[in-house]
């Protein structure tokens, strides 16, 4: 099947020819989807490891978990657990999801883990299940959670995205006139934040929340347990989503919650069994399990290309900033290093005020190697405007897109920018 619009038939055909000229590596990784319409959209190349024969085996999603007796069924409803590990009934939680739950959690040293369907349903579940009236969220948290609490009607306190303690401290004081009882209350962290990769002081804000005796969340997906482990620096429960770093092909649709504390994890536990949101397919499970011992090799490769495409960005004319703090020159470098040590795939880049949305869109559209597409930490490389809506923390003046860094060959990726410039 080949595309019936005229301009992506010839675009998928441009594509091709880039390809042609790229290393196998690249090829590898998208020949398979040089048309997305053939394949919906999906990138799902072939030789990317073994993952797939240990998806080939276990219980295969099954929703009845079967018992030898009466009384061996009613222990395991009374708790919650089958005898062979897993819930008692096969949509909560499966063996597969129970192995990786035990193998993330160790990672980040926590007493245990839920495994849900997203990042945002790890999100959902941790505020559902504690129920606070409000949530202390950064400037620049990630989009979705936001619908989330306009949903559930959570009230939002924002602070800085990079704030410092002090300023931090001044907004929980407000936030502590209103809400006095620790459980109407949560402080969230995301760092480095969505789009624009601020960091606040996490050292700081975790101080004051532990005098205030306040309950800590932190989506630690940007650094994955490779980066950061939150839960060592003070932080009660960690969410990510693992579509990220730790599946990294984009194909483990999932997202992990690991609680520090036995009491924290059994009430998201309980969340997890009341609502059945942690109807995760044991394929998926049987991925992660496997794949997340890579994470690391990968990251590593994710930030050494994301720096050379970033330089390639600080020499060209049309271009402001980039927004990373790995680079020497950001506000939050120093944070950054004291946090995390080294980078990952993302980065953002500001072009000049003076060019328009439509000269930067059709650089956009004349890439070849960078799809775009939502999510990141996959093997493609992806990129997506940045149109965050912030109430405290002001954006650069300039149009801004967000790159990810896949597991192409970099000088293919920097082949594929040259040739987009010369639209701008």
């Amino acid at each position: 099947m080949e595309s019936k619009i005229p301009e992506a038939s010839i675009k998928c055909e441009a594509r091709r020819a880039f390809l042609a000229l790229c290393s196998p590596k690249t090829r590898l990784l998208h020949d398979p989807v040089s048309d997305p319409y053939v394949v919906c959209g999906h990138p799902n190349p072939s030789g990317l490891g073994d993952a797939d024969c240990f998806s080939q085996t276990g219980s295969w999603g099954q929703s009845s978990v079967l018992f030898p007796k009466l009384e061996t069924y009613r222990t395991a409803d009374k708790c919650g657990r089958a005898p062979y590990g897993g819930a008692e009934y096969g949509i909560p939680q499966t063996p597969e999801a129970d192995a990786m739950c035990r193998k993330i959690a160790a990672l980040h040293k926590g007493h245990g883990a839920v495994i849900c369907p997203s990042g945002l349903s790890a999100i959902a579940t941790t505020l559902d299940a504690f129920s606070p009236k409000a949530v202390l969220i950064p400037d620049n948290v990630y989009g979705p959670m936001l619908r989330f609490l306009n949903r559930r009607r959570i009230k939002q306190i924002r602070y800085s995205a990079g704030a410092s303690a002090d300023e931090f401290r001044s907004v929980l004081l407000k936030a502590l006139s209103e809400y006095s009882k620790r459980e109407d209350l949560i402080v969230y962290i995301e760092a480095p934040g969505s789009g624009t990769f601020e960091i606040p002081d996490i050292d700081g804000m975790i101080a004051i929340a532990q005098n205030a005796k306040l309950r800590t969340v932190m989506d630690n997906t940007w650094a994955s347990h490779v980066r950061f482990q939150p839960l060592e620096y003070g932080i009660d429960i960690v969410v990510q989503a693992t579509t990220k770093y730790e599946g990294g092909y984009g194909d483990t649709p999932s997202g992990i919650v690991i609680a520090k504390h036995p009491q924290d994890l059994q009430i998201i536990a309980d969340e997890l069994r009341a609502t059945g949101n942690g109807a995760v397919a044991p394929t998926t499970c049987s991925r992660l399990y496997h794949r997340i011992d890579s994470t690391e090799e990968r990251l590593n490769q994710h930030a050494d290309t994301a720096q050379r495409l970033i330089e390639w960005f600080l020499k060209q004319p049309f271009v402001t900033n980039v927004l990373s703090p790995t680079l020497e020159t950001s506000p939050y470098h120093e944070r950054f290093q004291h946090y995390f040590g080294k980078g990952n795939g993302l980065f953002s880049v500001v072009f000049r005020p003076d060019l328009s949305a439509e000269h930067v869109e059709a650089f956009v559209d004349a890439l070849n190697l960078f799809w775009v597409a939502e999510s990141w930490g996959g093997h493609l490389s992806l990129v997506l405007p940045v149109h965050a809506k912030r109430e405290v923390t002001s954006l650069p003046d300039g149009y801004i897109l967000r790159f990810h860094a896949g597991l192409e060959d970099y000088q293919d990726l920097l082949r594929d920018l040259n040739q987009a410039a010369g639209c701008l």
